[in-house]
């Protein structure tokens, strides 16, 4: 083989986008089972810049073609095993979930299944504030996925958190985001009011303030009541998948006897 072909055949190979992993909705049900319990209003699935294809199932719109216009999506859920089944139609687009019990009005806006809406879970409208999130985030340029390095590196700060922190890891679950690593804390069923949101910020920043550098930071805006998180058992679709920055499955990967 000449060397042109040589060298256009690397060129292609390095074109090629890595596969994407299929859902995994028993993954999706595990986490569900721990974050909603006991089910007190409902949970918000949301899509960002998704779009149904012809089979129904969602994708990222640019992936369709440049003539499709993504849409929010979203669907409100008091049946967990639907919420759990809809994931597993998310094909190449991110699902999240809010981390608390929304109340239940709002399932009036999308009983049970996914739609286009204009409007979203907000601050006001959660129930009680029942987990303190820990998104631990590894530094790289924006809207691209992480590197493996990167990911073990945030995966490596997670677990010092939670070595470091025992009565925290106690009654918290944890996992992968897909390109970063996730702590939740389970709360007593605090009241949705100022003094409580206040309580869970100052405990996010003073956790940032012992454990960020400059590798891997504990995002400190994740304190708000509708606080989404990536879905356990759906991909993270973040940027354009490489073979060193690909996309990948959020996991729930252990939790302490206190989270469920």
């Amino acid at each position: 083989m000449s060397t042109l072909l040589i060298q256009d055949a690397a060129r292609r190979g390095r074109s090629t986008e890595p596969p994407t992993p299929a859902p995994d909705p028993l993954a999706a049900r595990r986490f569900l089972s721990i974050l909603a319990s006991p089910l007190e209003g409902c949970v918000e699935l949301r899509v960002l810049r998704g779009t149904f294809d012809r089979r129904g199932d969602v994708q990222r719109a640019d992936r369709l073609g440049t003539g499709f216009a993504g849409s929010t999506l979203a669907g409100w859920y008091d049946d967990l095993d639907r919420l759990a089944a809809q994931s597993s139609r998310l094909l190449s687009v991110s699902g999240y979930v809010t981390i608390n019990p929304v109340r239940s009005d709002l399932l009036a806006r999308s009983d049970n299944r996914l739609s286009r809406v204009r409007h979203t879970t907000r601050d006001e409208d959660v129930a009680v504030l029942r987990w303190l999130y820990l998104d631990v985030d590894p530094a790289r340029p924006p809207d691209v996925s992480s590197t493996e390095t990167e990911l073990l590196a945030a995966v490596a700060r997670r677990d010092a958190v939670l070595n470091g922190q025992p009565e925290l890891a106690a009654s918290a679950m944890w996992g992968k985001s897909g390109n970063g690593a996730w702590i939740l804390v389970r709360l007593p069923d605090y009241p949705n009011d100022a003094r409580h949101r206040g309580l869970i910020a100052e405990t996010v920043r003073a956790l940032a303030r012992e454990y960020n550098d400059d590798k891997v930071v504990i995002d400190v805006a994740t304190v708000n009541p509708a606080r989404l998180i990536g879905l356990p058992g759906t991909i993270k679709a973040k940027g354009s998948p490489r073979h060193d920055r690909p996309w990948r499955l959020a996991t729930l990967d252990g939790h302490g006897p206190g989270a469920g």
